[in-house]
């Protein structure tokens, strides 16, 4: 293959590497700013891949770096978690909201 496989095969999996640390660290208090930029680096990464797919084809790809493909699967595993975890969260507040809305209208009408 050429200079421009190894390269941008050797940004992706740095940006995958990156990627995996940004959202190992995300929590209630960063998600806003951290999300975005694990977005953004996710972008980044279909970009690059997409340039080699459709310069070497898919298969040469995987011959050529399947540890990158196994470190992307981990990583939506990751990312998949990430979001499940967050909706619980949300949908857990939601019900929190929902019961103290109830109760002060309870109290209202008691008044």
């Amino acid at each position: 293959m050429n200079n421009e496989l190894n390269s941008k095969s050797k940004a992706i999996n740095q940006f995958l590497d990156s990627l995996k640390k940004q959202l190992d660290l995300l929590d209630d208090e960063n998600f806003g700013d951290k999300f975005q930029l694990a977005l953004e680096t996710m972008m980044i990464i279909q970009k690059l891949k997409n340039d080699l797919i459709d310069k070497y084809g898919m298969p040469n790809l995987i011959k050529y770096n399947p540890n990158m493909f196994i470190k992307a699967k981990q990583i939506e595993e990751t990312y998949d978690n990430t979001i499940r975890k967050f909706g619980l969260e949300i949908s857990r507040l939601e019900k929190e909201i929902s019961s103290l809305n109830g109760q002060r209208k309870i109290v209202n009408y008691i008044r």
